[in-house]
Order: C-alpha cells, then sequence, then structure tokens
C-alpha cells in the first residue's frame, strides 16, 4: 500500500490540474461558492479540497500510473472510494501545509523541485524506451556471436572421503564394498571440511578441482563409486550422484532474454547520446573543488574522533 500511496503523490505532484495556484486568494468568497456550487453538478468531477479539483481524467491518469499487481484492489466501487478518500486525506494536509507556508521552505523546495525532475527524468527515459525496437536479424546475429553466454558445460554433483593414506582409503572401500554406506563413513572418516555435510562437495564442472580427482570424477558414471584416486591433497573416494550433461539454449529459449540485452544496451546508448547533446546546448560541470574539500573535513572530523590512548600501549 506505501509504494501505491508513494506513486500516487508523485504523479500528483506532476499533475499540473492537482496543484493549487500561488495566486489563488479566499478573499473573494462570493465567486469560490459560485465555482463550487459549478463544479459540483460537473458529473466528471471526483473530488474537490477547495479549489483543488479533482476530475475523473486525473482519477483515471493516477490509476494509470499505480503498478498492475496493485490497480486490480481499486477495480470495485469500494476499492475505489478508498483510493479518493486517501487521495481527499493528502490533499488536506497539503492544503494545510501550503496554509502555513511549508511549500516556501527552502528545505521543502529543494524536495519538491527534486521530485519533479525525478519524474521528468523518469518520462523521458520512457519516451526513449518506447522507441526502441531490436530486429529479429539482430537477435539471431546476437545469438551467433555469443554462443558461449547460452551454453552451460556437463556438470557433475560428487561426494568424496578424502584421507592421508593409501592403506586406510583401501580399507573403507572395502567397507564400502560391503554395504556400508558411502556418506556415513565420509562423515566419521573424512578429513575434508565437507565430511560436515557427508562429503557433499555440491555440482562442479571440469577445471574447478584437482586434475587427477576431476578425471577420475568426470569418469564415473550416476551412482558409481571410484577406486583410491591420488590428489595433492591426499586419497580419495568419489561417489557421483548425479550429471548434468552439457546443454546450450536454442534461439527461442535465449530469445527473450537477447532481446532484453539488446534494449538494454541500445538504451544506454541513446541516453548518453542524449546526454553528449544537451551538454553541447547546456553548460553542465561538477565541481571537484567541492569534493576535495569534503574529503578534507571528513579526514579533520576523523581525527579529532579518533581516541587519545598512552604511548605504552
Amino acid at each position: 500500500m506505501k509504494k501505491v500511496l508513494i506513486v500516487v503523490l508523485f504523479v500528483c505532484i506532476g499533475m499540473s490540474g492537482c496543484t493549487k495556484s500561488d495566486d489563488t486568494s479566499s478573499a473573494n468568497d462570493a465567486t469560490q461558492k459560485e465555482m463550487v456550487k459549478n463544479v459540483s453538478t460537473d458529473k466528471d468531477m471526483v473530488a474537490r479540497v477547495g479549489d483543488d479539483v479533482m476530475t475523473k481524467a486525473d482519477l483515471q491518469q493516477i490509476l494509470s500510473q499505480i503498478p498492475l499487481q496493485y490497480r486490480s484492489r481499486y477495480s470495485s466501487v469500494q476499492g475505489l472510494k478508498d483510493l479518493v478518500d486517501r487521495l481527499v486525506g493528502m490533499k488536506m494536509l497539503a492544503w494545510e501545509a501550503r496554509k502555513q507556508g511549508l511549500d516556501k521552505r527552502p528545505d521543502i523546495k529543494v524536495k519538491l523541485d527534486n521530485m519533479i525532475e525525478q519524474i521528468l527524468a523518469h518520462e523521458i527515459e520512457q519516451e526513449i524506451r518506447e522507441t526502441i525496437k531490436v530486429d529479429e536479424k539482430d537477435i539471431e546475429g546476437y545469438y551467433k556471436d555469443n554462443q558461449d553466454t547460452y551454453s552451460s558445460p556437463a556438470k557433475i554433483k560428487a561426494f568424496h572421503i578424502l584421507v592421508d593414506t593409501k592403506d586406510e582409503a583401501e580399507s573403507i572401500l572395502k567397507e564400502i564394498r560391503g554395504g556400508a554406506d558411502f556418506k556415513e563413513l565420509a562423515r566419521q572418516r573424512s578429513k575434508c571440511p565437507s565430511a560436515a555435510k557427508s562429503g557433499d562437495l555440491g555440482w562442479f564442472e571440469r577445471g574447478k578441482m584437482d586434475p587427477s580427482f576431476e578425471k577420475a570424477a568426470f569418469d564415473l558414471n550416476k551412482g558409481e563409486i571410484s577406486d583410491v584416486v591420488k590428489s595433492t591433497f591426499g586419497y580419495h573416494l568419489i561417489k557421483v550422484d548425479n550429471i548434468r550433461p552439457a546443454r546450450t539454449k536454442t534461439l527461442d529459449q535465449a530469445r527473450k532474454t537477447i532481446e532484453k540485452t539488446m534494449e538494454k544496451a541500445l538504451f544506454e546508448k541513446q541516453i548518453a547520446d542524449l546526454k553528449s547533446r544537451i551538454r553541447n546546448d547546456v553548460a553542465v560541470s561538477v565541481n571537484e573543488e567541492f569534493f576535495n574539500a569534503f574529503a578534507n573535513e571528513a579526514d579533520t572530523t576523523m581525527k579529532k574522533e579518533e581516541p587519545i590512548t598512552n604511548k605504552g600501549e
């Protein structure tokens, strides 16, 4: 609900029809009463607070800005009334804030200006996004040029037991072949930290393990247990729990991802080009001296806050 109200608040700030004019005066009571009478009979009027009128078009615009997952809450008459009540409550408080002159306070003006700029910048971005179209040929070309991105290597999920000597490994292997549980022996006898998880090494691909260990593991079929394997860490017994063969996504499977990736790249390029054009039209600069002064102030503050200790400590 908070997200919905935030969206509605932003929209109301950006809508000229929902904001009270600074030139408004309450002196002409007769004129205001006549206006109230006229607007009250307008079927398109939804609500009003003073001379701030919310029309049907305003409400539709507000609803269009609410995320789809929340919009269904306001599809019924009662839901719509609840939303209008919240908006009217917000407008009443905003009316009081203006009456008290809060909208003239420097800190509030900074907040309002910042919110308006966020909305305007967002609208420009949305307009650019709507112009971006990715051709099917471009998608196909991207797929061909980035095959590695859409391919995953073969992986195995394995358990192992690691000990210091070959004799101990052969003794454990004999127990396993005699019917002992591999995972239980891994918990009891393995010196690898994975012993806490019954020797579980999780999923891994080629190039991630000791070469001797890796070769032995990938030579096994699902459910098989290796002979004793020597590596730089000691002596292993390996059990392959599962195998995931190498896979490559088809163009159809990758199309949506590619389209989004290309749209993002095109969007970022257009934004960069637009900013470059703007810099040619208006002076844009960042004062590096401000950051230097800020760094010096922060450094001075940290030194002041450092605890004083005795030299012998």
